[in-house]
């Protein structure tokens, strides 16, 4: 009998109210999540790619990534100065952590 006092004293109302609106306010954000408008990369003709990781970016094993290694990522060249503190034409790996930060707050945008 005590599972039903729950239900008489009207603290299922808060309950089914947030579980309802959680249900609506779910599939609302999935459909804006599709389409970005104004998106840089679909506008250039990029095609949406994941970063690599430092390890899979640095080719040549150095430990350190340059230009030449990111040709085939263009998105990532076009923060590359910025992020390059030492001005040295090579990234160490928190660097290139920070260019792939900047590349995901683009995206963002």
């Amino acid at each position: 009998m005590k599972t039903f006092t729950f239900f008489r004293k009207k603290g299922w109302v808060p309950f089914v109210f947030g579980v309802m609106l959680a249900g609506i306010a779910q599939p609302s954000h999935s459909r804006g999540a599709e389409t970005v408008p104004g998106d840089v990369r679909q506008q250039q003709g990029e095609a949406m790619q994941p970063a690599p990781s430092f390890r899979e970016a640095d080719k040549n094993g150095d430990h350190y990534v340059s230009k030449e290694e990111l040709q085939g990522y263009p998105y990532l060249l076009k923060r590359f100065d910025e992020v390059d503190a030492g001005k040295t034409g090579r990234l160490e790996e928190h660097e290139y952590g920070n260019l792939v930060m900047e590349k995901s707050r683009e995206k963002g945008r």
